[in-house]
């Protein structure tokens, strides 16, 4: 089963690790979420394959703290993407 980091609900009950949970938005682009050790708000990875360079790009995004629980996913998703098209091109 797919992991879905648009739910809130999904997102608060993963457990707290170093590796992201990620979710794979479409080829070679991927969101990542990693939640917080102390509680609060978790920190949003995005990852993009350089197909130039044989490997991964990874940006930490930040938590989106200033957005309501169900607005973070699409911010983070529009970042990932970004980042995506900016490795692509």
């Amino acid at each position: 089963m797919a992991l879905d980091l648009s739910k809130v609900g999904e997102r608060e009950k993963l457990k707290a690790r170093r590796e992201p949970h990620w979710q794979r938005l479409r080829a070679g682009c991927f969101l990542g979420y990693r939640p917080s050790k102390r509680g609060g708000r978790g920190t949003w990875i995005a990852r993009a394959y350089d197909e130039d360079k044989g490997k991964y790009r990874v940006k930490s995004l930040g938590d989106f703290g200033s957005l309501a629980g169900n607005e973070m996913f699409a911010a983070a998703k529009k970042e990932a993407e970004r980042l995506a098209d900016i490795v692509e091109a």
